[in-house]
């Protein structure tokens, strides 16, 4: 009897020690897979671009420049350029909220314009105010699952499309969002010009290459 005892006490203690371990192991497999990275800001990554703006195109090339600290917050300079000049820049950082612009060729966007809300999802819906500049704005934003085709190959996307409304005008921007390699495809309508933007070739930096 005594050694039945001894023998349950050793059981229970056992279990004592062992059900935290398990509980974590549980949580292990329990926890989420981290979320598809639909906009790669590593330094180097390079985005090839066929750009067409009334019939004509030309190619471009999107490049994140460095990282830089801007109020306390890292943020990836993006520049795009034309025959090796630069002609537009922007800051872009991801956080656990989205995927958000800061800057707009050196302009400070307050607050920052959300072009991702997190988590990506078909059917999400978001909006809010913005300020550049002198001017201010509200935009709306609606994200949807999408299969698209550009020079670089046939992907499955997430659509997002953006209306920004500033004195009395209207701005509409679409982009295809694809997990690790940012957008492959933007439209962008505004006064009765229409520019499109199609991925010819994905480049990513030293950094993040496998």
């Amino acid at each position: 009897m005594k050694a039945q005892r001894c023998l349950g006490v050793l059981l229970a203690f056992g279990f004592l020690l062992t059900a935290p371990f398990a509980r974590g192991q549980d949580e292990k497999k329990k926890a989420p897979p981290p979320p598809p990275n639909y906009y790669p800001l590593q330094v180097g990554n390079e985005w090839n671009f066929r750009v067409t703006v009334g019939g004509n195109s030309v190619n471009a090339i999107s490049r994140i420049a460095k990282i830089e600290t801007i109020d306390g917050k890292p943020l990836a300079r993006l520049e795009a350029s034309l025959n090796g000049n630069i002609v537009a820049t922007e800051h872009l950082r991801v956080t656990p909220e989205g995927v958000f612009r800061y800057r707009n060729n050196g302009q400070e966007i307050v607050p920052p314009i959300c072009l991702l809300k997190f988590p990506a999802k078909s059917n999400s819906k978001w909006d809010g105010n913005i300020k550049v500049g002198a001017e201010q704005g509200k935009y709306f934003c609606e994200a949807k699952e999408a299969n698209v085709e550009v020079p670089a190959g046939k992907f499955k996307a997430l659509h997002v499309a953006i209306r920004l409304e500033t004195k009395g005008q209207t701005v509409t921007t679409a982009y295809w969002f694809v997990p690790n390699i940012g957008f492959v495809r933007q439209t962008v309508d505004a006064g009765g010009m229409s520019i499109l933007m199609e991925l010819e070739k994905y480049t990513p930096g030293k950094s993040d290459k496998k």
